[in-house]
């Protein structure tokens, strides 16, 4: 499992394709001419943010692409659900409610936001000035 750094790394790439070449809806990629292509095309000039999470997990995790599939599915499933009581897929609000590419980028920050938020609840709190060294500062 990637590290929630590579995790963040991750959706941080797909924010700023999708800032850097643009946003789309039913294709997980489009060329200039608006065609259909594959994430991965060199001529790719926008993304729905299925197509930028594949592009950006391949640049950047790709020996790890059967561990984002699932996870991201979770994870922006929960988001959706908890933010906007929408209890759908996030590809099916991708071409169905966002109406632009910033709608898409929230939704990225919230999830990073999250996943941060996940990650600070279960670092133990070590106080060690007011306990002395060593003492775990743990609450149930």
């Amino acid at each position: 499992m990637p590290s929630n750094k590579v995790i963040v790394d991750v959706l941080m790439e797909t924010s700023h394709l999708l800032q850097q070449k643009g946003w789309n809806k039913f294709s997980m990629a489009r060329d200039p001419r608006g065609e259909g292509v594959s994430p991965d095309s060199k001529n790719a000039s926008c993304y729905c943010l299925s197509g930028a999470l594949v592009k950006a997990w391949r640049t950047i995790d790709p020996q790890n692409e059967d561990f984002y599939f699932k996870y991201f599915e979770t994870k922006f499933s929960d988001d959706l659900r908890e933010s906007y009581g929408y209890d759908h897929t996030f590809t099916r609000w991708n071409d169905e409610v966002a109406t632009c590419r910033e709608d898409v980028v929230t939704l990225i920050h919230s999830v990073i936001t999250s996943i941060l938020r996940d990650e600070s609840a279960i670092s133990p709190d070590l106080d060690v000035k007011a306990k002395g060294a060593g003492q775990d500062k743990r609450r149930a």
